[in-house]
Parts: structure tokens; C-alpha cells; sequence
């Protein structure tokens, strides 16, 4: 799985593939001036505070957050790794007896209605996801954030949604918060566009798209700071409302790291203490490069001297402790800036997504069915032979009476299962069938 910020953004323009490949985001020299220019090494499994600049235990990491009124957890919102490690943390929270909330990037406070039916145990999982408007509001697989959503109800923990309606984000990013107007303009939150260092991390999250489209550039910015000046509010306006309570922000890592988006906005308007905790996806093995590689290589040599040394000595081979030594050099870890968040979480990275995502979009229904309207290069929707203009009939050999039932039957598949569609193409009929598979990344 590629190491990519995921921007909201993705759902308003062009997904941030199609610019090419980003840079490393979490090594930038930007945010905290006392961690910028220093790097740590995030274990597999390890925990990493990058104030101290030292691994502690779960236990004392939720001791620190709780001391926070706002905690922002970023999220790569297809890794399940990532949500587990979310769970894991408002449960932990509670667990240490500490008042919690939740605010949300998929849902704005027009939602807030529906997010109270859920948490209060009114309503079941589909209402829910009707109510809200899930599958039309937020692209990504209900499942994913499903054990989320089901705490909340257990523990009847308030939820709020922390954003804007996405119709203005959308909008500024095709005209800019100049094209919209007046009474737009009163709906949305006053926009900071002056820090200099946020700026570069959406250049670098971008794969330096400005130098080829820097008015495009400019207008996406200005999107992308609209979201994180919503989140941040969101998250003030949900600890005013519970002055006990620590509010647990879930949100895109793009949101959170750096504190540039959502911190920046908490720490410019308010008083409030908070806490920044990013996931870092590890590889299973390290990859050492450079000096690291030429330190590790020294290591290993002294260790395999070491062992042998001592096994001559007692005229014996290694026993399974020196072997353990000789080891300890091979945790997997990732090289990180110490400024990309509060608090690092090394968890294992992926090799792809736990649910497919098929990459096409539709539009509403019409009298044959329903049109495809975009189909994402290099998507299981490509590979496949979906095209825009088709127009979908059947999935599975099953009809839908609207589009809300088509995306919930599609969250449902699985990896390797069949699926297939029948649509029309060029007013003939065409059924596509395949067994759900990965893209391969091209080189």
C-alpha cells in the first residue's frame, strides 16, 4: 500500500495518484520548530512520544492524552489498521474513566440529529446509514468504521459532525472562496490561508501539482484549509458543549499531522489543550538506506562476533539468548520526522485494502438504469472494462430501486468473490463478470 496523505480533498478534484507520486510526507521539515529537524524511528507495534523523543507503553499514552480537551487521531481512511488503532484509543480512554466525544470529518452538524439517534440506541445500522447519508456523503466502506460506530451506541458516547457540508469545499475547489457567494460565504467559517508551512505540506501532499497547475493549486488550498478551519471549530464547539470531556477527533492524517490543519486551527482560536496521534504504516522489514544501512550492517557484524566470542568461550554453540541479541537490530521500523505528530503508532502496513473499492461513480437513475459517470484510471472498475456512458441494469443479476441500494450492495463485496453487471453499452447489452481482485501498482 503506498504511503500517501489522504486528503478529503480526493472526494471534491482528482484523486491525488492522479498527479503523480507524492512526496514522503512524514519527513518534511515543517511544523513544531524543536521536532522539525529531527527524526525518530517508529517501531512495528511500538509507540513513539515525540515530545520526550521516547517509546512509552499504551497505558501511558492514554494517561497523556487524557489530559487533553481535544485528541485528533489521523486515519488513512481505507486501512483498518488505522481505525483499529482509534478504537483502541477511545476505548482506552473511557476504559481510564474519562468522559469522551467524538466528532467526525464524514458528517457536518446537519447530521447531528441522526449521529444522536445512533449513539442513544434509537436506530439500526441501515436507518443510520439513511439518515446521515453515509453512502452519499463519504465514498469509504461502512465497515471499515463500523466497530467505531458500534462502541459509540454501546457506550452511548455524543457524536457530532465536525464539518462543513462538502458542497462548499467542492465549490472552492472549481472557483475559490472568491467565486462563491454572499450568503455561501456566511455559511462556512473565516479561512486562514497564511501559514506558510501548511501551504508546503499540501504542495508536497500534492505531488507538487502547482508547478504545473498553480491556479488550480491555489483554488485546492483553499478547499483543503475550509476543511481543516471546520474540523478544528467543530472540534471546539463539541468541548464547549462538554467542558468534562476530552473530544476524540477522527480525521484524515492530512488533517491531523504537522498539527498544521486541524491543530493550527485549535491552538490560533481558542485555549484548548489537544494532541495529535498519526499511525505510521511499517513494512514487515525494514528497509535500511544510507547511513542506516551501513550502522545496522556494523551492528549485526558486532552482534554475530559477540555470539560467536562467547560460544567459543564456553565451548558451546549460541544459546537462545544470544541468538535474541543478535536479532534485536531486525524490528521493522519507519524513519519519521518528529514533528509529524504528538504521538506515532507504528502498526503494519498492508498490502492492500481490506474491502475493495471499485473506483466509479453513478448517476441517479433513469429509465434503463443508471448511468456510469466516472470511472477512476487504474481502479478495479478500469481493469474490469466499466466505461463512463455505460449504463448499469443489474449487479449480481439483482435490480436496485435507487442508488443508495446499489452502493450498499457493493459494501458488502469481498476480495475474490464474483461479481458481475449487466449493462447497456452503445444501446447493446453487455454483461461484465470478474472475481474481485487487487490492482497491481504499475511501476
Amino acid at each position: 500500500m503506498k504511503r500517501m496523505i489522504q486528503l478529503f480533498l480526493v472526494l471534491c478534484v482528482l484523486p491525488l495518484s492522479a498527479y503523480g507520486e507524492p512526496f514522503e510526507t512524514d519527513r518534511l521539515p515543517i511544523g513544531d520548530s524543536e521536532r522539525k529537524h529531527d527524526f525518530c524511528a517508529v517501531r512495528l507495534n511500538g509507540i513513539f512520544d515525540t515530545e520526550t523523543d521516547e517509546e512509552i507503553s499504551f497505558d501511558a499514552l492514554i494517561e497523556k492524552l487524557a489530559r487533553n480537551r481535544i485528541v485528533m487521531i489521523g486515519e488513512a481512511h481505507t486501512s483498518q489498521a488505522h481505525h483499529d488503532v482509534q478504537l483502541d484509543i477511545i476505548k482506552g480512554l473511557v476504559d481510564a474513566g474519562k468522559p469522551v466525544v467524538m466528532a467526525l470529518e464524514m458528517f457536518n452538524p446537519a447530521q447531528d440529529d441522526a449521529l444522536a439517534a445512533w449513539s442513544s440506541g434509537k436506530t439500526d445500522p441501515e436507518t443510520f446509514m439513511e439518515q446521515t447519508g453515509y453512502l452519499t456523503t463519504w465514498s469509504h466502506n461502512y465497515r471499515y468504521y463500523r466497530a467505531i460506530f458500534d462502541y459509540a451506541r454501546e457506550k452511548q458516547i455524543p457524536v457530532y459532525g465536525a464539518n462543513v457540508e462538502r458542497k462548499y469545499t467542492k465549490k472552492i475547489a472549481g472557483v475559490g472562496i472568491s467565486g462563491l457567494t454572499r450568503a455561501e460565504r456566511s455559511e462556512i467559517p473565516e479561512v486562514d490561508l497564511t501559514s506558510a508551512d501548511h501551504r508546503f505540506f499540501i504542495k508536497a501532499a500534492l505531488g507538487g501539482v502547482d508547478a504545473l497547475m498553480p491556479e488550480r493549486f491555489d483554488r485546492m488550498h483553499q478547499a483543503q484549509s475550509l476543511w481543516d478551519t471546520a474540523m478544528g471549530e467543530g472540534a471546539m464547539k463539541a468541548a464547549d458543549r462538554h467542558p468534562d470531556a476530552t473530544v476524540v477527533v477522527l480525521a484524515g492524517s492530512g488533517h491531523v499531522v504537522y498539527n498544521l490543519g486541524i491543530g493550527r486551527v485549535i491552538r490560533n482560536r481558542s485555549d484548548l489543550s489537544f494532541a495529535s496521534v498519526a499511525t505510521v504504516d511499517v513494512p514487515d522489514e525494514a528497509e535500511d538506506v544510507g547511513m542506516m544501512k551501513v550502522i545496522n550492517e556494523t551492528r549485526k557484524k558486532k552482534q554475530e562476533a559477540a555470539a560467536t566470542t562467547a560460544a567459543q568461550m564456553d565451548n558451546a554453540p549460541p544459546n537462545e539468548g544470544m541468538i535474541k541479541a543478535a536479532e534485536s537490530g531486525k524490528t521493522p521500523y519507519r524513519i519519521v520526522i518528529r514533528a509529524y505528530a504528538d504521538y506515532l503508532l507504528g502498526r503494519k502496513e498492508a498490502d492492500h485494502e481490506k474491502y475493495p473499492a471499485f473506483g466509479f461513480s453513478l448517476m441517479d437513475k433513469e429509465a434503463r438504469g443508471y448511468p456510469v459517470k466516472n470511472v477512476l484510471p487504474d481502479s478495479i472498475a478500469a481493469e474490469n472494462g466499466i466505461m463512463p456512458g455505460d449504463i448499469v441494469q443489474r449487479i449480481d443479476a439483482k435490480e436496485f430501486p435507487a442508488l443508495f441500494d446499489i452502493k450498499k450492495h457493493l459494501q458488502y463485496k469481498n476480495w475474490n468473490e464474483e461479481i458481475s453487471f449487466d449493462i447497456i453499452r452503445e444501446d447493446k447489452p453487455l454483461t461484465l463478470s470478474f472475481i474481485i481482485k487487487p490492482v497491481e501498482e504499475k511501476e
